[in-house]
């Protein structure tokens, strides 16, 4: 080969390796702005998730907690009411001690036990104003002997001739009425906690025959708050908060 066809084959050469070197910073350069595209794109998914996404996800199951929680808290709420309607003051005659006398009864008919906070007894005239000094607790007025005298005199008078048979036929109620009239009369002071299913009795005495009675409980519900109710209404709650952490 001659110089002249060594010097062409060496401009080729040198050609053809300046071209490939010309060419691979451009696939260099391709390369990078793609990276730098697919980062870019990364870091905005990174922060549509971060800012957007998660935060709206993280709001809609605070939502989703919160009506469930609302609803929870409705239904207890529904349920504890519905138990402190269970309890209730009511007011009755006792004719065999007087015609001023009455028997004064609390019920707690609920599933939960009830603490009794107040129990207040206002005496009422015929125009239904209260009469301040109307009433009176009258426990221990009448001696033993004639307490149980007219009780059993009032279960007698209720069967024409009735003997000591039929006396065993009085109605259920009748008998709870002289039990309560005989222990309304003995006890001293209400009961601070009622169980399930059971009452509380207290005598009464009015100055004067035609009074009735109003009677006032308050009392703490399932859930700690404090209720009021009268003979004559339903109950209502007049506590903010529960008993327990007003305590503390």
């Amino acid at each position: 080969m001659t110089n002249d066809a060594l010097v062409s084959v060496g401009r080729i050469t040198a050609q053809g390796t300046s071209d490939v070197v010309n060419q691979l910073p451009l696939w260099v350069q391709e390369i990078q702005a793609v990276a730098a595209v697919a980062t870019t794109i990364g870091v905005l998914i990174a922060l549509y998730v971060a800012i957007v996404r998660e935060p709206r996800k993280a709001a809609e199951e605070r939502k989703h907690h919160k009506a469930r929680f609302d609803a929870l808290r409705r239904a207890q709420g529904k349920r504890v009411a519905a138990q402190a309607r269970k309890v209730f003051p009511s007011s009755i005659r006792t004719p065999m001690f007087g015609d001023s006398w009455w028997t004064v009864r609390i019920d707690n008919t609920s599933n939960a036990v009830t603490t009794i906070l107040a129990v207040e007894v206002k005496a009422i005239d015929t125009k239904g104003f209260e009469v301040p000094d109307g009433c009176e607790q009258a426990n221990n007025t009448v001696p033993l002997d004639q307490a149980f005298d007219r009780s059993i005199l009032a279960a007698l008078s209720t069967f024409t001739g009735a003997s000591e048979q039929r006396s065993s036929l009085l109605p259920p109620t009748f008998k709870q009425a002289l039990r309560d009239a005989l222990v309304g009369h003995f006890a001293t002071a209400w009961d601070r906690t009622l169980s399930p299913n059971q009452h509380a009795v207290m005598a009464y005495r009015t100055t004067k025959p035609d009074y009735t009675l109003r009677v006032t409980v308050d009392y703490e519900d399932q859930a700690g708050y404090q209720r009021r109710r009268t003979d004559s209404s339903q109950p209502e709650r007049i506590s903010t908060e529960p008993l327990l952490s007003r305590q503390r």
